[in-house]
This record gives C-alpha cells, sequence and structure tokens, in this order.
C-alpha cells in the first residue's frame, strides 16, 4: 500500500470496534515524503508492519520513521474519515533495532514487558530528524506568511537564531518549539517532534532511568564528583558534557544538554518526587566551566533546595570520619514496586532492585546524611562559597 486510497479500500471489514493504522515517513534531501501505510485489525500486525517497511529503507541519506495509530471503527466504515489516535513512534537505532517510543512520552515502569526501552539514534539521525523539524518550521512559518525576522520579532528570537534551527544548526529548545507551535498554529505537530528530538540524547543503559525518575515517588542521590543532573544549570551541563565528550559536535553537545536540562521538569510537576541529595563539598569547590557559570550553579542549588520537596545537604571538608570510597548513587523509590538503585561508571551504569544491594546503599545514606551538615548549615557554606567565587578567592 502506498497512500490512503489503497487502505481505505483494504481495511478490516469492521462495522464497530478497533483497527490499527501504520504510516511511515521518510526523509531525504531536505525533503519529506509520506512512505507506506495500511490498517490492520490488530497493534501487533500494525507494529510488525512499520518494522519491516523501516528495515526495507535501504539508502543510508534517507531518515524513515513510522507511527501506528488506533482508529475507533464505530466512527464511520470510510478509513478516510475514522479519527486516528497516535500510539507510538518508531525508528531505526544502531545495529537495526527499532526503538518504539510512546506518542505522549515513555512507556510507564509498569508496562516494561510491554514495551521495548528505546534505544539511541546515531549522528546521522539525529541530523535528520533536526532537518526534518527545521523543515517544518519553515513550512508552518511560510504557510503563516511570515518572514524570519517576523517570527524572531514575535518570539523574541533573532533572525540568525530561527535561520539556524530552519537549517538544522541548531537544537530548538522545548519553549522555543511550544511557542513556535502556539504562533504558527501548527496544531501540535512542532510539540510532538521534540521529544524524538531529545530521546536519541541519552544513551542505551540510560533510557529507563529517565523514565524510572518520572514514576518515583522518591529520589535520594549521593554524589561526590558533581552537581547532580536533575539540579545542574544549562551552562553547568554544558560544560560537563563539553569535557566528558571531546569528539562530540556542538550540535551533539547541545542535543544532550537540551535533553538533560528537560529531565528536571518533573521537580516542578504536579506531583514532584521527594528528592534528598547528599553532595561532598569538593562538588561545590571544582569550578566546572569557570567562576561565572560555577557561580550560577551554586546560586541555582541554593533556589532548587528551597523547593518544599528538595532537602540538600554538604558533607563537609572538616568531617574526620568520611564514609567515602563509594562511587556517587541514587536510589529510587516508587508507590507501588520495589526501590531501585542505581549507580553509574564512566562508561556506563548499572541498576538493580536487589533487596540486599538497596539496604547495603539506604545504610550507607544514612551515614552519609548524619556526617553531613544540617540543611541550614548547608546552605550557609554554599553561599559562602559562592561568595568567594564572586569576591574572586581561589
Amino acid at each position: 500500500m502506498n497512500d490512503a486510497s489503497e487502505a481505505d479500500e483494504n481495511a478490516p471489514a469492521m462495522k464497530h470496534g478497533t483497527a490499527f493504522w501504520w504510516e511511515i515517513h521518510e526523509f531525504s534531501d531536505g525533503a519529506h515524503r509520506q512512505g507506506p501505510c495500511g490498517t490492520c485489525a490488530s497493534e501487533d500486525v500494525a507494529r510488525s508492519c512499520i518494522e519491516a517497511a523501516l528495515h526495507a529503507v535501504t539508502d543510508p541519506e534517507t531518515y524513515a520513521w513510522g507511527q501506528v495509530s488506533r482508529i475507533p471503527l464505530n466512527f464511520g466504515t470510510s478509513a478516510r474519515s475514522w479519527p486516528r489516535i497516535p500510539i507510538a513512534w518508531a525508528a531505526l537505532g544502531p545495529g537495526g533495532r527499532v526503538a518504539w517510543l510512546r506518542s505522549r512520552g515513555w512507556p510507564s515502569a509498569m508496562e516494561e514487558r510491554e514495551y521495548e526501552m528505546p534505544v539511541a539514534f546515531n549522528s546521522k539521525s539525529i541530523s535528520s530528524l533536526l532537518s526534518y523539524f527545521g523543515s517544518e518550521v519553515r513550512r508552518y512559518r511560510h504557510a503563516a506568511g511570515l518572514t524570519q525576522e517576523e517570527l524572531g520579532e514575535q518570539m523574541h528570537y533573532t533572525a540568525a537564531m530561527i535561520g539556524h534551527i530552519e537549517n538544522a544548526k541548531r537544537m530548538p529548545s522545548r519553549s522555543f518549539t511550544q511557542q513556535a507551535d502556539q504562533l504558527l498554529h501548527a496544531d501540535g505537530a512542532l510539540v510532538k517532534l521534540w521529544p524524538l528530538l531529545t530521546q536519541s540524547a541519552h544513551p542505551d543503559w540510560f533510557q529507563q532511568i529517565v523514565e524510572l525518575e518520572r514514576e518515583a515517588s522518591s529520589i535520594h542521590e549521593f554524589e561526590s564528583v558533581a552537581v547532580p543532573g536533575l539540579l545542574q544549570t544549562e551552562a553547568y551541563a554544558r560544560a560537563i558534557l563539553t569535557s566528558a565528550r571531546p569528539m562530540d559536535s556542538e550540535l551533539q553537545i547541545e542535543q544532550l544538554v537540551a535533553a538533560r536540562t528537560d529531565r528536571q521538569r518533573i521537580l516542578s510537576g504536579h506531583e514532584p518526587p521527594q528528592m534528598v541529595v547528599t553532595l561532598d563539598e569538593g562538588v561545590l569547590r571544582r569550578r566546572i566551566g569557570g567562576d561565572k557559570i560555577m557561580s550560577e550553579q551554586l546560586g541555582y542549588l541554593l533556589e532548587m533546595s528551597s523547593m518544599p520537596r528538595v532537602h540538600l545537604q554538604v558533607i563537609p571538608f572538616s568531617t574526620r570520619e568520611h564514609p567515602g570510597g563509594m562511587t556517587p548513587f541514587r536510589i529510587m523509590g516508587f508507590q507501588e514496586g520495589p526501590d531501585v538503585l542505581y549507580g553509574e561508571t564512566f562508561i556506563n551504569g548499572q541498576m538493580t532492585n536487589s533487596a540486599d544491594q538497596v539496604r547495603q546503599h539506604k545504610l550507607a545514606f544514612n551515614l552519609f546524611q548524619a556526617k553531613a551538615l544540617p540543611k541550614d548549615d548547608s546552605h550557609a557554606l554554599i553561599y559562602s562559597i559562592q561568595k568567594d567565587i564572586n569576591n574572586g578567592y581561589d
């Protein structure tokens, strides 16, 4: 099948119930085109059709993705008139694996067996995604009859920035995407694309951690090297990532920064997790990115730790019996199900819900808190270090 008319003729012969629509989109040489599509009686078959169609795309310069939608058949018998409710997106990741992303976000932790956790896309796919996003911004801008200067003026961006995004030279922010979608009357089309730009930033082993963060009711984290990602400023995150990934392009770094800062939305959501953080003083004194960036980061820590559900303590250098020797770790708790322990190395991360491992690390975290300064004293130390930086003291 190559178009909706063929799909209409071959649609499942059901008057009521549910059918599933699948479609493939291809992007190459700056142009988007509709690929194969069709209707199926089950979601599994529709997914299989998408996976087969994606594997059939052999041109390395073509980026392809698929979408499966649910169709309530009681709305009519003509495929052209059926409302299509998107369920999931799919694209090829490294090694030819198909990555699935639910239309409104990651699958929940309770559905892990049903949905395979997506894998990271390669750099060429990232570039193609940004090119497609940029071309869509340009298309909607032209439809609205606006120049880059006029759109930039309405959005409080320069015309050059609009041009960079349209030409896939800059990573758009979530706020840019939401604002452009509204001003250009894209009816959510741009907003739906944005998660695809950020999901591919995370390495394979970190994908599930991002989802668990969103599901967690509590997060207890010990850090001895750097400020935890959920509490980093954009500039601090950029400095950390640039240092840790010297071979990445500027565009790849910006994608990682956007993905990291977007994770922080859970702390200001409707039901934020209770976040308890214990930092070694060295984290505060290590001037990542220089004095200005570190001063802003310390100010941001003070701001975030004033939130009702964020508790921050610092283990000072003066602690003689430091329970050190442990790598950074976090324990995530949930309203249902076991706690999850996560630890990270330079290469990857490890996750377990082993009761014994979780219990040992909970005990270690309690020891860290016992050795740390009280919350108010911790805040005073952070403020003192920030003041020294601002006054030019080493």
